[in-house]
């Protein structure tokens, strides 16, 4: 079983998701998407979209970026629950019938649907080619309570496959019938259980480097006992040892083939849903901190802000920085460094993330 030291995997970990690197993932978001194998979407927008910012720390350019998810082009990526709702790569659909079958069989977490919302959505959906819920009827009440019968509907026929999300609109999903969107020969692969497990197992392997079972299972939201058997029947997985991590930690033996360098110079605030990141335990395991989203928590009860993005030196994460961004002016709500040495290097990625919003930093308002 080979040894490994934390920062060896620190290391591995951010090269492998295409950080401070070498030129790996190119620089076009379908590019960044098919190597990362899906990129989380949310809905916060006080700097820039999530999907968008988890490129743009890739080097895509901004107006590629800001343009990904409403592109009119062929598709390349499809919305699916891949981890959370995310972007996912086209060519990766056949890899989820496992859970369209599983939604399909065993029902989901959702509200009832309603058979004939069920109905007027499909109809709509084949009739007009492409459906919003603006053009299903909208939706009634306010906040997180807004909701109708055909949302619902469209979201199932979403879930178990019907229709499909290869495009937005405004930000809002736009629903096609999957035999309309997707090409044929990705819709007629017919793949079992054991077969989508496996070779989404091996992409999160390839995009985590060393990883245990559970942050492997974590990148596609898949079940952890399953992971395990397929982890440990791969010929080309290995169990590795690293200190102060759990036995059933695994890396793909080409990983371990090369020395992986970054670049120490490189600093780069990160969206807080970054796939480097988004395992909070992996964060803490990677990095020796835990930066917890703060969105949701009372302003008073903040430690650094509402959107709160990591700063990552090199192959370390030094601090974060939360900026509101407004008219094209960007104020710094909250600042954390891990000592004052790295307090400059949380000025540059404040910078950085006030570019990406387009806006100018200016001083917070005494």
């Amino acid at each position: 079983m080979p040894d490994l030291t934390p920062a060896q995997v620190r290391t591995l970990a951010v090269h492998a998701q295409g950080l401070h690197g070498p030129d790996t993932f190119r620089h076009t978001p379908a590019e960044v998407l098919d190597a990362l194998g899906c990129i989380q979407i949310d809905t916060i927008n006080v700097v820039r979209r999530s999907h968008e910012l988890v490129m743009l720390a890739r080097g895509v350019s901004s107006e590629a970026a800001r343009a990904f998810a409403s592109h009119q082009d062929k598709a390349t990526f499809f919305e699916y629950w891949s981890h959370a709702a995310a972007f996912t790569p086209i060519g990766l659909w056949p890899l989820f019938a496992f859970r369209r079958r599983r939604i399909a069989t065993r029902g989901w977490q959702g509200p009832d649907v309603d058979q004939q919302a069920c109905a007027d959505v499909r109809t709509a959906a084949f009739e007009r080619g492409q459906v919003t819920i603006s053009d299903l009827g909208g939706m009634t009440g306010a906040g997180w309570d807004r909701s109708s019968p055909h949302k619902w509907a469209a979201e199932w026929l979403w879930a178990i496959g019907e229709l499909v999300c290869v495009r937005r609109q405004g930000w809002k999903r736009v629903y096609e019938p999957a035999e309309q969107a997707l090409p044929e020969h990705l819709r007629m692969a017919d793949l079992d259980d054991g077969t989508c497990l496996q070779r989404l197992i091996q992409i999160a392997l390839r995009n985590l480097a060393v990883a245990t079972t559970e942050d492997v299972a974590d990148y596609f939201r898949l079940p952890a006992p399953q992971v395990l058997m397929h982890l440990e029947q791969m010929p080309e997985v290995q169990r590795v040892s690293v200190d102060g991590w759990p036995d059933d930690t695994w890396a793909h033996s080409n990983v371990l083939e090369h020395q992986r360098d970054v670049d120490e110079a490189r600093i780069t605030p990160l969206s807080p849903f970054d796939s480097l990141i988004w395992t909070r335990p992996r964060m803490r395991r990677l990095f020796g901190v835990e930066y917890l989203l703060e969105a949701y928590k009372p302003a008073a009860k903040r430690e650094c802000g509402y959107f709160g993005m990591p700063v990552l030196a090199g192959d370390r994460l030094i601090g974060r920085v939360a900026l509101r961004t407004n008219r094209k002016k960007a104020v710094i709500e909250g600042f954390q460094s891990i000592d004052a040495s790295w307090t400059p290097a949380v000025d540059t990625a404040a910078e950085t993330a006030a570019a990406w919003a387009d806006a100018t930093l200016t001083p917070e308002p005494s």
